[in-house]
């Protein structure tokens, strides 16, 4: 017989027993469909985060620019400096939205046809 573990309280003939009886239990598998019902209950969710992130989105966009034209006020810029300025950067935020759609479209109909 074999001395106990300190660790356990077990002999390694009882692990060793214990482990072959837990390698002959069957292996667990998924449905078929699995997949599908995870990106169905992700995508549920995710609408109303959604919505939640654009309004988070928006109130942090509208501080930054007041705080952005409190502060070029304060430093004496003219308004034409500072509405260029807002402006500009705000039309950098077309293209990359578009790219950013492009690309979560592309990647929403690879899911589709791998599932």
């Amino acid at each position: 017989m074999s001395e106990p573990n300190p660790d356990t309280g077990r002999g390694e003939s009882e692990i060793d027993d214990f482990l072959r009886s837990s390698m002959l239990a069957p292996i667990p598998t998924l449905p078929p469909d699995f997949d599908r019902q995870v990106m169905r209950r992700v995508h549920r969710g995710s609408r109303s985060v959604d919505r939640y992130d654009r309004t988070m989105l928006i109130g942090y966009a509208v501080i930054s620019v007041l705080t952005c034209v409190v502060i070029m006020r304060g430093q004496g810029l003219a308004w034409s400096v500072i509405l260029l300025a807002i402006l500009g950067s705000l039309a950098l935020v077309i293209p990359a939205r578009t790219e950013w759609r492009r690309k979560s479209l592309t990647l929403k109909n690879n899911q589709r046809h791998t599932c």
